[in-house]
């Protein structure tokens, strides 16, 4: 059976024999394995099929799409699945119940609670998206209304972040920095993920989130 990637969609076998992942943006990959200059294994994905395309994918690997449909091949995150379903749940809740938050999203990277804004400056790279980097410009989202394509389009930078203690059995939660190098804040503060939620989550988009120290 296929392995279904964090952004739920199932891989697939080409008429090639090769493993293909198509992401949200509607391109195919093909999954392949080569050699480093060591001669180490490494494992790939490319938009056509070559030379080393493998039939099923590595144990303990996995595809993964990034919030912004990058596609790549990584060990499978042990974190990640520790942050119980319920809990992820409960956040896209609490952002479903703010009409201001329709084009944002929640997703699980590294084991955190993270939430994602759209943002207009389509040059920003992959990897500035999904830690933290330069001021983003902000957008209203995408209008649900609009063309779907547009929609899959759009790109998206991190805003917040709630982070489960397993120690403490709380989470804590931290705000995306524009200043400087910009990056993670400290936490802003600690307890249940429901009373974070709603203390801080309807904060994201509006003035009061650069209030928060």
């Amino acid at each position: 059976m296929a392995r279904r990637t964090p952004q739920h969609r199932e891989t697939a076998t080409s008429q090639t024999g090769i493993v293909t992942y198509t992401n949200r943006m509607g391109d195919t990959y093909y999954l392949h394995e080569g050699r480093t200059k060591t001669g180490k294994v490494r494992y790939f994905v490319a938009k056509t099929p070559r030379e080393g395309g493998l039939s099923a994918i590595p144990e303990g690997y996995e595809l993964a799409e990034s919030i912004n449909g990058v596609v790549s091949v990584r060990k499978i995150d042990v974190s990640a699945a520790s942050i119980p379903a319920a809990d992820v749940a409960l956040a896209r809740a609490e952002m479903a119940r703010h009409a201001h938050l329709h084009g944002h999203r929640i997703e699980i990277v590294k084991g955190e609670i993270v939430v994602f804004e759209p943002v207009t400056d389509m040059s920003i790279p992959d990897w500035a998206g999904e830690i933290a980097g330069p001021l983003y410009k902000r957008s209203a989202g995408p209008d649900a209304r609009g063309d779907s394509m547009t929609r899959r389009r759009v790109r998206y930078g991190p805003v917040m972040k709630f982070v489960l203690s397993r120690e403490r059995n709380e989470y804590s939660v931290h705000r995306m920095t524009y200043r400087g190098d910009g990056g993670w804040s400290w936490p802003l503060a600690s307890g249940s993920l429901h009373a974070l939620l709603k203390r801080f989550l309807g904060r994201v988009g509006t003035e009061e989130f650069y209030e928060l120290l």
